[in-house]
């Protein structure tokens, strides 16, 4: 696939028409998604093709293979996808040394869980002479120290909760599961959030940097806004490569055009994380939301301006908050009719909070709150001292030192993959 893009991107970039271009590009486009298709997508399809069928009684079948996902496929096909693109639109020359071309794409911190990297901010990287920089080594490891922390001691200490939580779902409270429900939204953001500060961390080693994945995305007061600040390289490239096209190409539809290009941007981002339905609606309800939200902005405004900023920010928030916890519900179950069945149990099923330990409550709480607590200074700084960001570099390495030792402490070091390797 790098020998393939790299010799199409070469030749969009020298092609004497419009049209040769468009055939070169339609080819990568072909060449990319069926690679994709196959290795993710093909049982899904086939799946649904004899559902179709026998629901007007035709008897076919297919043989289901045992395809293995190469390890980050649906990272690097966006990446070629967006290199090809960007060359068409003359945004970018096409890379012509074939070595830089390939680390560009397989640069190793980010394959696994992204972030999906642009030409434009990376490949003049790879064309600077790398030296050695103490400031790099120093701001690296304390990016993956800080990546180590959500990962272990707060996404991967609530996973052993959700667990025990809903491996015994039908015997669980309805607060427990609210619970519980609230808190995976915390483990997502910490997980993946966690990855992406050990690879831009690990990359700062070595003197790269990439693009940021996320902006304190739990402190946005609406949907649009959340999108902008989480898992922002997937979300901006659905944004710059297929929001903005679609949006433009129908302006005539009016507000119809918006609608289906946020419907259809939204369902790509859905289907991307998985071939399964609920992935779908996950997609479908984003969309949704965002409609919502473009069709009120006018009375939102005028509604913004009768209350206090200090109430109707914080309700944006939470109401934001939950919204996208609900919709994780969806996210992370595998049926239509178990997200039913879970939202259900949160509503009719009595009794108390369950937890194991009160310890292991407490290591919970406290790094969830370490990290709101982080993002509300770095968004906010209504706090004068800070101890992360502190301009005294004793306190700051002071700052870090006890943070590794809390991670030595309170860090679950048999956890499982992160979340986001599954898609």
């Amino acid at each position: 696939m790098v020998l393939v893009n790299y010799f199409l991107g070469l030749r969009i970039d020298q092609a004497d028409s419009v049209r040769n271009k468009k055939i070169y590009l339609i080819s990568g486009i072909i060449v990319n998604l069926g690679a994709l298709v196959y290795f993710k997508y093909w049982n899904f399809l086939l799946a649904n093709l004899v559902l179709l069928f026998s629901s007007v009684h035709i008897d076919i079948s297919f043989p289901y293979m045992e395809i293995l996902l190469p390890l980050g496929l649906s990272y690097y096909v966006f990446q070629f996808l967006g290199y090809l693109v960007d060359v068409y639109w003359k945004h970018e020359k096409a890379e012509k040394d074939l070595l830089r071309f390939g680390l560009f794409i397989f640069f190793f911190p980010r394959i696994p869980v992204g972030p999906i990297e642009r030409a434009g901010n990376f490949l003049p990287q790879l064309a600077t002479t790398i030296q050695f920089e103490k400031s790099n080594i120093i701001e690296g490891g304390k990016r993956i120290v800080w990546g180590l922390f959500k990962k272990l001691v707060v996404a991967d200490r609530i996973a052993i909760f959700q667990s025990a939580v809903m491996s015994t779902q039908e015997q669980q409270s309805g607060i427990t599961i609210l619970f519980a429900t609230i808190l995976y939204t915390f483990q997502v953001y910490a997980d993946f959030s966690g990855y992406t500060d050990i690879a831009l961390g690990t990359a700062r080693l070595f003197g790269f940097n990439l693009m940021e994945n996320f902006k304190r995305p739990l402190l946005a007061k609406n949907m649009g806004e959340f999108w902008r600040r989480w898992h922002i390289s997937l979300s901006s490239w659905v944004n710059d490569y297929v929001f903005t096209p679609l949006a433009f190409r129908h302006r005539s539809w009016g507000i119809g055009g918006v609608f289906y290009a946020l419907t259809l941007s939204f369902l790509i981002i859905g289907l991307w994380h998985g071939s399964n339905w609920n992935y779908l609606l996950f997609g479908l309800l984003q969309a949704v939301a965002l409609m919502y939200e473009y069709s009120t902005r006018r009375m939102r405004k005028k509604l913004s301006k009768r209350i206090s900023p200090l109430i109707y920010n914080n309700l944006s928030i939470l109401f934001t908050f939950l919204y996208i916890s609900f919709s994780l519900i969806i996210f992370r179950t595998n049926s239509f009719s178990g997200a039913s069945n879970l939202i259900q149990s949160i509503f009719t099923h009595p009794g108390h909070l369950f937890y194991d330990t009160p310890a292991t409550l407490l290591f919970i709480l406290i790094g969830c709150l370490i990290i709101i607590m982080y993002d509300i200074q770095s968004e906010f700084k209504i706090f004068r001292f800070s101890l992360f960001n502190n301009k005294s570099w004793v306190i700051q390495q002071v700052s870090f030192a006890l943070l590794i030792i809390y991670i030595l402490l309170a860090a679950v070091f048999d956890g499982g993959q992160f979340i986001y390797l599954a898609f």
